[in-house]
């Protein structure tokens, strides 16, 4: 990548059409390519370029605020000496690092800071896109928090708030760097497992189940019972004949089954030599379950009418 990548000073990213999608500087995609994370260093090993570009930008300054300046067959847009966007007949190549900002606070949630599921449904297609050519395997991980209305309903939505924002530093915490990580909506949260090996997916399901065994979660003082059911559902190989949607959906039905008395985790795995029979993963010993079968973990809360609703 780097040697083909030469001194051009900007790439022009293409989609799997070959169609130009984006203009990416050279020093950012060295910046990834050094990077101390292995899979984010393969991942843009293996990303495909169409187009390579050495130009230069114009960088005369305007006098004030912006400025319109035509260079060959296209115009470049600066504004206070920074580059904006460049103009080509039909076309507009927004600058990243203006661009970036906003995507960010579009694609994340305010109350977590995860990725929300805007972002994620647009991971999710990157994800399937690049399996289709490499041939890794994508898992699915659901996490529901059930009954969790009882809690924002008995001890205010402040408290609710603070279950979210701990379930999420749970699942950012053991789960790996670049596993992804979102809130779906609600109390639902989603993990994007890439390139999992058959089985390996119940490694970081235990280690949910263990954080969530080990966590006290409290307010004021008091101990919060939460519930979580969790599913998950992996695709090692056929990223032509399914889609991603599928893979949620299948993740979805393990959730639901999740939720009966044993309080199991649910995991299936689709690929060649793999039976789709969905396993069984036991929470800790250290937990209980409740009636609903879901993982409780936390303190019993004392007995009032409502919190006996709860549990």
């Amino acid at each position: 990548m780097q040697a083909a990548i030469g001194e051009h000073r900007y790439v022009l990213a293409t989609n799997d059409e070959g169609q130009i999608v984006g203009v990416v500087p050279r020093h950012r995609i060295l910046e990834r390519l050094h990077s101390a994370n292995e899979q984010e260093r393969m991942r843009w090993e293996l990303m495909p370029f169409g187009a390579l570009v050495n130009v230069e930008m114009c960088t005369c300054p305007p006098e004030h605020g912006a400025s319109f300046e035509e260079n060959l067959d296209c115009i470049v847009i600066t504004e206070n000496e920074s580059l904006v966007a460049i103009s080509v007949k039909d076309d507009v190549f927004l600058s990243w690092q203006r661009l970036e900002p906003m995507l960010s606070a579009a694609a994340c949630d305010p109350l977590t800071g995860l990725m929300n599921r805007l972002g994620y449904e647009r991971r999710l297609t990157e994800e399937w896109a690049r399996a289709r050519r490499t041939g890794t395997s994508i898992g699915i991980v659901v996490v529901d928090l059930d009954k969790f209305k009882a809690i924002n309903d008995h001890f205010g939505h402040q408290a609710g708030d603070d279950v979210l924002r701990s379930v999420a530093s749970i699942l950012e915490t053991t789960l790996r760097s670049y596993d992804i990580v979102a809130r779906y909506g609600g109390d639902e949260f989603l993990a994007l497992c890439l390139d999992c090996q058959p089985g390996e997916i119940e490694i970081p399901i235990q280690r949910i189940q263990q954080e969530f065994a080990r966590k006290k979660f409290e307010f004021s003082d008091v101990a919060l019972p939460v519930f979580a059911s969790i599913g998950a559902a992996v695709r090692h190989d056929g990223f032509d004949e399914f889609t991603a949607s599928e893979l949620f959906a299948a993740a979805d039905e393990c959730l639901y089954q999740s939720k009966a008395p044993s309080g199991e985790a649910r995991v299936v795995e689709f690929g060649k030599g793999l039976p789709e029979t969905v396993k069984c993963l036991k929470p800790e010993p250290m937990a209980t379950t409740s009636n609903s079968g879901a993982l409780l973990v936390g303190e019993p809360l004392p007995e009032t009418d409502v919190v006996s609703d709860i549990v």
